[in-house]
């Protein structure tokens, strides 16, 4: 379950709030334009519902929750099933129904696409597709498809809508090798809030197990 939280919240940092300026649709201009609002976030709250359904299984979850980031490499990600916290140093995973505190040091790998490694690798890492724009809630949306370039990646397709607007995410569906679909829809996003550290800092729960994998 971590992998699949980190690797959906790969873009749903990435945006700002400066309006786009009115140009012909391209694959090159949609993730120029994502990549540059990327770069004016230095930090970021978003509140987001996940619905995942498994391929081989068919079973379906959904659940909501609240994202911190903090570039570089630090997040918070908070459900109600689980709590993934990261300074860039050290990663914690606490399980409420567990009362469990996983910790670990913090390494990314091919799987842990973040925020900071998946904007910057966009042209060289993924074969992207444009497929035209649907309407949303806040009006058009220009929906990209991303196929990684590398046949061993965890991820087979992304696709992202994004407001024409503003370059916001609004949702982002994600297929891995298991078959298994994400699907994270952005509620609210709040930007350049200037969080604090001890947001990415984990003290343990009085009386919770602590699994210590350093």
């Amino acid at each position: 379950m971590m992998n699949r939280v980190k690797l959906g919240l790969i873009v749903l940092l990435g945006m700002s709030t400066a309006a786009a300026q009115e140009k012909e649709l391209t694959v090159k201009y949609v993730t120029d334009q994502i990549q540059h609002r990327y770069e004016m976030v230095d930090d970021a709250v978003a509140q987001f519902d996940q619905q995942v359904k498994f391929g081989y299984s068919k079973i379906e979850q959904t659940f909501s929750g609240t994202l911190y980031m903090k570039k570089p490499n630090r997040y918070r990600i908070e459900s109600e099933h689980q709590t993934i916290v990261t300074d860039g140093i050290t990663v914690w995973a606490y399980s409420p129904a567990n009362n469990q505190v996983i910790i670990d040091h913090y390494k990314e790998n091919q799987n842990s696409l973040t925020p900071d490694k998946f904007m910057l690798s966009l042209p060289v890492n993924y074969y992207a597709t444009l497929l035209g724009t649907e309407k949303g809630k806040g009006g058009e949306q220009a929906l990209l498809k991303l196929v990684p370039k590398d046949d061993r990646s965890f991820v087979k397709m992304v696709k992202i809508w994004v407001d024409e607007k503003n370059w916001m995410v609004q949702k982002i569906l994600i297929l891995d090798v298991n078959e298994t679909t994400t699907t994270y829809t952005i509620n609210d996003m709040k930007l350049n809030g200037n969080l604090k550290e001890r947001t990415f800092s984990f003290t343990p729960p009085v009386g919770a197990e602590t699994v210590d994998l350093r």
